[in-house]
């Protein structure tokens, strides 16, 4: 279950009907790289401290610290310093006990937590021209822990450290310069700094290089550049490095696509736990692309992922639930798991979630959630949600009757070429609803749509051309575009190129192709074919009872003819008279 707290269906995400795939994201980028080193331990060296350690394991832990900085700096420290003596030596003068104590301060390590404590050892160190020390303090500044924010102060304190080659210094001073921080923006500042750092192995600072490349920011490099480093901070066991070096193979930037590498590297990080990584691995076992093809082991990736609070994973498992692919079909968890990721603001899911509140799948029909979730998605630049949302207005469905917001949203998504409100915007021109009623603009609209194969706006192009609405009358046109509509099966297009065919207007006159084409939309519940079909019906039968009629009376005046001559026929022959015996008298 999750973790977190329209008439037409849309696919599995926006990404998806791209790539089938997750694509390299900036804010996965930055949010990774500039919230490990620089920011949460200010260092790639210093070991995190374990949690629920024993006081006596904390002091070992400021002990390791010590020795791991006595291993970076090369300095010379007794073997035997104690964590103990810490306090000790850092009164002492120490830049390194100082540094360290300041840490123990940072993180309550063995003394309660208190960042203005923490600042006061690393200001003591970073006077004495520690590089780590400076590095830390500069992130206190940055975060506003112990000291008033101050970004001016910490690129300054970056600055300081970075200059005696600390790579960790270097990569947040190139974060700095690329973020616009406390200094002016600076990609150039920022590809120098990186690369510093990357040349000493810094993991996030190859990886940001990549990334640098990719977007051609600051001179960088481009593509072949931006595999190379995110090779090698992959190789360096990098989980978002391998999940972008595996995108690369994915869609063949820089690198010859090849799907067996890809999945390598996504396998990688998702082994790592990289949320993205896991919702990628799925996807290619989902398509089968560079593995075999195991919709179960698809679920099985997604739902690690899902569980994690990614909102694409939790959208990408909605979708196999949705169409029962690798679990059985069931819209209850597909429209749970639609929530978790349209209440993370995951805008294909809002929209999925608002056609399942208007059909009633999987939840029941709620016009208030449909208009709620749509307009969401609406206002996040999905075209289908703008046009359903004008839709909604223009019925006054779910919404007061409002044709100016309708026109509003329809423009909105026709701006992003839907076909849908290209034809309602010249349904309300040619209707004269929010605007002047126009016929020729009506016609420009429906022509756009036309021209993406919308068989609504098809059908109203050719009645425009057969009526002379906006254009010249044209039959020949009328039937070209009532020919598209009905090839698309759309009932009214189908009965309007039928009675083309019936008058023979445009088109040869043929009733058996016309009746074809009205029996196709009375089958679809077009009313007028239904009514012509009836009327003809009707027309055959009166024609055929006057035929039978006529012929009854044809053969009944016949039958009295022979009654008449049969009557004659049978009637006594009277006998004939001599002559002259007619004038015997008495």
């Amino acid at each position: 279950m999750p973790t977190t707290a329209a008439s037409k269906e849309n696919g599995d995400s926006h990404v998806d009907q791209q790539t089938g795939r997750q694509p390299i994201v900036d804010e996965s980028i930055t949010d990774r790289s500039e919230s490990d080193p620089g920011q949460t331990r200010s260092f790639d060296q210093t070991p995190s401290m374990p949690k629920n350690v024993p006081q006596r394991g904390k002091t070992a832990w400021s002990s390791l610290i010590l020795g791991r900085l006595r291993e970076i700096d090369k300095t010379p420290f007794r073997d035997e310093l104690e964590a103990g003596q810490i306090q000790k030596y850092a009164d002492l003068g120490h830049a390194h006990a100082q540094f360290v104590l300041g840490c123990m301060h940072a993180e309550g390590l063995g003394v309660p937590q208190n960042d203005v404590e923490a600042v006061r050892w690393f200001q003591r160190a970073a006077d004495q021209d520690f590089a780590v020390a400076q590095n830390w303090l500069g992130s206190m500044h940055q975060q506003g822990r112990g000291i008033r924010q101050d970004d001016v102060q910490a690129f300054r304190w970056f600055h300081r450290a970075a200059q005696q080659g600390l790579s960790d210094a270097q990569f947040n001073l190139a974060l700095c310069y690329r973020r616009g921080t406390g200094t002016p923006q600076d990609d150039f500042g920022a590809v120098h700094f990186l690369k510093l750092a990357a040349e000493q192995d810094h993991r996030w600072a190859q990886f940001n290089l990549g990334w640098m490349c990719y977007e051609r920011r600051g001179g960088a490099g481009n593509d072949v550049d931006s595999v190379n480093w995110y090779r090698r901070a992959a190789v360096a066991g990098l989980d978002s490095a391998q999940y972008n070096l595996g995108y690369m193979y994915d869609v063949g930037l820089g690198v010859e696509q090849d799907f067996v590498e890809a999945s390598s590297w996504y396998q990688k990080a998702a082994d790592q736990n990289h949320v993205m990584a896991q919702r990628a691995i799925g996807m290619m076992y989902r398509d089968g692309a560079g593995v075999t093809q195991d919709h179960s082991l698809a679920v099985e990736w997604f739902r690690k992922s899902a569980e994690q609070g990614y909102a694409l994973a939790q959208e990408s498992l909605a979708s196999m639930y949705f169409h029962g692919r690798g679990v059985p079909q069931d819209n209850q968890e597909a429209q749970e798991w639609y929530h978790a990721a349209a209440t993370q603001g995951e805008r294909w899911s809002q929209q999925k979630l608002a056609w399942m509140h208007m059909v009633g799948r999987g939840v029941s029909k709620d016009e208030a959630l449909a208009f709620y979730w749509v307009q969401k998605a609406a206002m996040q630049d999905l075209s289908w949600s703008q046009a359903e949302l004008g839709r909604l207005y223009y019925l006054g469905q779910g919404v007061p009757l409002d044709d100016a917001e309708a026109l509003r949203w329809f423009r909105m998504a026709a701006e992003l070429d839907s076909p849908a409100a290209q034809y309602m915007i010249g349904l309300m021109y040619s209707e004269g609803r929010g605007v002047e009623a126009d016929e020729t603009k009506a016609i420009q609209w429906y022509r756009k749509a036309a021209e993406q194969h919308y068989a609504l706006a098809q059908n109203n192009l050719g009645r425009a051309h057969q009526k002379g609405l906006g254009v010249a009358q044209d039959d020949l046109i009328a039937v070209h575009w009532y020919r598209k509509a009905a090839e698309q099966q759309l009932p009214v297009g189908q009965s309007n190129l039928g009675f083309m065919y019936l008058h023979g207007k445009g088109v040869e006159a043929d009733e058996e192709m016309a009746v074809e084409l009205f029996r196709k939309a009375a089958e679809a519940g077009d009313a007028e074919a239904i009514t012509v079909l009836a009327q003809r019906d009707e027309f055959h039968r009166s024609r055929r009872l006057k035929r039978i009629a006529s012929m009854v009376s044809t053969i009944g005046a016949s039958l009295a003819l022979v009654l008449v001559m049969a009557r004659i026929l049978r009637r006594p022959k009277m006998k004939t008279l001599p002559t002259g015996l007619s004038g015997m008298g008495g």
